[in-house]
C-alpha cells in the first residue's frame, strides 16, 4: 500500500477537563486495484481510510460530523456500492465472499474492523445513509458512528508498512484511478485515552474538521463543507 497523504495535528494540549489524544491524523491509503482481478470491478481503485495514534492506550469510539463542522466522504465520480453489502462493516458478510466476490470491494464505513463477524458492537445514530448506499458522496450534518469504550477494536493496531497505531475508519471503493480518483473529506473524532489521566483514569478527547485526501472542488460540496472548515483542526471540548 502507498501511502497519499497524512494530516499532522501538531501542538497537542492538555487543557482541563479536556484532552486531544495523541490523534496523529487521517491516513489515506491504496488498497486495491481493479477488485484485485475481478472483471466487474475494472476501472475501480479501493481505498482505506485509517485514523492514525501515537500512543497505544488512546480509543476512538466515535466518528461523524455535526454542525457546523458537517462530516463529509466524497468521491468525484462516486462509490461503488455493492448489492448485498451495506453502510458499515457489521452488513458486510465475510461468507458471500465465495459467491459475491465483489462484496469485498463495497464501501462502508467502520472502527476498527473489516467484517460483520467483528463489529457486532459497531452502531450509528443520526446519518441518513441513503445517498451514500446510492454510491454518492456521504455527509453527515448530525450523526456518528460508534464504538463502547473499552472495546478491542476501539484501540490502535501496528499495521505493515504505516507508523504508529492505526485505526480502521472506512474503506471506499471509487470510480478511476490514481490521486485524482482518492476519495475526501472531513470528520470530526473522539474517544478516551488514559495517557492523560491520574492512575491510569480514562479522560475523553475530541477533534473536529479532521481532513484528509485532495479536495477535487465540487460547487455543491465546497459550498456545504466552507473553505474554512477544510483547514482542520478545531478542539471542541466534551
Amino acid at each position: 500500500m502507498t501511502r497519499l497523504q497524512s494530516l499532522v495535528i501538531t501542538q497537542l494540549l492538555v487543557l482541563p477537563g479536556v484532552a486531544t489524544a495523541s490523534l496523529v491524523g487521517l491516513n489515506l491509503e491504496q488498497h486495491a486495484v481493479d477488485g484485485n482481478g475481478i472483471a466487474t470491478l475494472n476501472g475501480t481503485t479501493t481505498w482505506r481510510l485509517y485514523a492514525e495514534f501515537d500512543d497505544p492506550s488512546d480509543q476512538l469510539t466515535s466518528v461523524g460530523g455535526a454542525n457546523p463542522t458537517v462530516g463529509a466522504i466524497i468521491s468525484s465520480g462516486g462509490f461503488y456500492q455493492n448489492a448485498i453489502g451495506g453502510q458499515m462493516s457489521s452488513q458486510i458478510n465475510q461468507g458471500f465472499v465465495p459467491f459475491e466476490p465483489e462484496i469485498e470491494y463495497d464501501s462502508w464505513v467502520t472502527i476498527g474492523a473489516e467484517w460483520a463477524s467483528e463489529s457486532a458492537t459497531l452502531t450509528s445514530t443520526g446519518i441518513n445513509w441513503s445517498d451514500f448506499n446510492s454510491g454518492n458522496d456521504l455527509f453527515i450534518a448530525a450523526g456518528e458512528w460508534n464504538r463502547p469504550v473499552g472495546d478491542l477494536h476501539a484501540f490502535g493496531q501496528i499495521m505493515p508498512g504505516m507508523a504508529n497505531y492505526q485505526i480502521l475508519v472506512g474503506q471506499f471503493t471509487t470510480f478511476g484511478s490514481g490521486p485524482t480518483s482518492a476519495p475526501w473529506g472531513q470528520l470530526n473524532l473522539s474517544g478516551y485515552s488514559s495517557a492523560f489521566g491520574l492512575n491510569g483514569e480514562l479522560v475523553p478527547w475530541s477533534v473536529d474538521n479532521v481532513s484528509f485526501g485532495t479536495p477535487v472542488p465540487a460547487p455543491s460540496a465546497i459550498a456545504l463543507l466552507g473553505i474554512s472548515a477544510l483547514a482542520g483542526g478545531r478542539r471542541r471540548r466534551r
